[in-house]
């Protein structure tokens, strides 16, 4: 699998950048870092000890949905906040969904 998006921890510190591959060696570094998921590009294998992978097809779809939805209150950070969390539970919920089929 290949990174689709750049990778940071909770401070902005970049993990790994858009591109690298993913290896066990990497997926361990980054839960370990304490990310739960990350945006892939292309096709991944379904595996129960990887992160959460999401397609960026999928991710782009949700982005979209929220902006619409929080299009009058971006310039709050608090609400800027609770879209990036939604969006982070609604990719997590599409992975899952994925996975069940």
């Amino acid at each position: 699998m290949i990174l689709g998006e750049p990778v940071f921890d909770l401070h902005g510190l970049l993990l790994l950048k858009k591109g690298a591959e993913l290896s066990k060696k990497n997926i361990s570094m980054l839960k370990s870092w304490g990310v739960s998921s990350v945006i892939v590009d292309g096709e991944f294998e379904d595996d129960d000890n990887q992160l959460y992978c999401v397609d960026k097809k999928i991710k782009e779809r949700i982005n979209n949905e929220l902006k619409e939805k929080f299009s009058e209150v971006l310039n709050n950070p608090v609400m800027e906040e609770i879209k990036r969390a939604a969006c982070m539970l609604l990719l997590k919920k599409a992975v899952d969904n994925e996975q069940r089929e």
